[in-house]
């Protein structure tokens, strides 16, 4: 189960972020896939300091999935060539 929150935090933040960041309309696409990365590298961190693992979901895990994904997000947008 925590595989898939994970993945479904990922793309709740890509949503968040489309309605408060609008971007360019092929944009939704690369957003959803790079936050979703960075929820599952924040996810796999927490679950190698054994702080939450992929079976069970612990909030400080969930919280290092959204950070993750944010941070992610950030640099993409920061890193992308206009």
């Amino acid at each position: 189960m925590g595989l898939l929150a994970w993945v479904l935090i990922g793309v709740l933040v890509a949503v968040m972020m489309r309605l408060l960041w609008p971007a360019r309309s092929g944009m939704f696409a690369i957003a959803v896939v790079t936050t979703t990365a960075g929820a599952l590298i924040g996810g796999y961190i927490c679950a190698v300091f054994n702080i939450g693992t992929l079976a069970t979901l612990d909030a400080r895990a969930l919280f290092a999935a959204i950070i993750g994904a944010l941070l992610f997000l950030f640099l993409f947008r920061k890193l992308r060539v206009n």
